[in-house]
């Protein structure tokens, strides 16, 4: 990968929609979806020590990766119809695989639930906006690229 800024389009996102087959069946996640933001969700321990001099030490104990999306929704691509057909679902009807390859060609893979599935909704002269969350369930694995 060449040096300097990239497109956030440069990141590939894949969902099983066959979940509890395998290999599965990894579909693009993208269309119509304009906006994703990672976060760690971290469990942050914060203890002060005597000899601290009343400043704290901060230990990160815990962590969740998280994938939040938003865009419009566009029906008939199947990676949205298989989240949006299972926005009423509860248990492991919302668990599949999920996989994030990095513009350098970094994947990070795993077990994730979708959550928070939002919309379509919005203006009457207006896309369908939508939003949802990819929690991955414990640590994803990752390739590094060319591995």
């Amino acid at each position: 990968m060449s040096e300097g800024l990239l497109l956030q389009s440069a990141h590939r996102f894949e969902i099983n929609v066959t979940p509890g087959t395998t290999p599965g069946t990894y579909e693009r996640l993208g269309a119509g979806l304009n906006n994703f933001e990672p976060s760690f969700n971290e469990e942050v321990a914060q203890d002060t020590y005597l000899d601290g001099d009343g400043f704290a030490t901060s230990t990160v104990t815990g962590a969740q990766l998280i994938i939040t999306f938003s865009g419009h929704r566009k029906y008939g691509d199947p990676a949205q119809d298989f989240i949006f057909d299972n926005a009423l679902e509860l248990g492991t009807g919302r668990e599949t695989d999920f996989r994030w390859t990095q513009p350098d060609g970094t994947i990070i893979e795993g077990p994730c639930t979708i959550a928070n599935i939002e919309g379509p909704s919005g203006d009457s002269n207006a896309k369908g906006e939508i939003s949802f969350e990819i929690h991955f369930n414990g640590k994803p694995t990752v390739t590094p690229p060319g591995a």
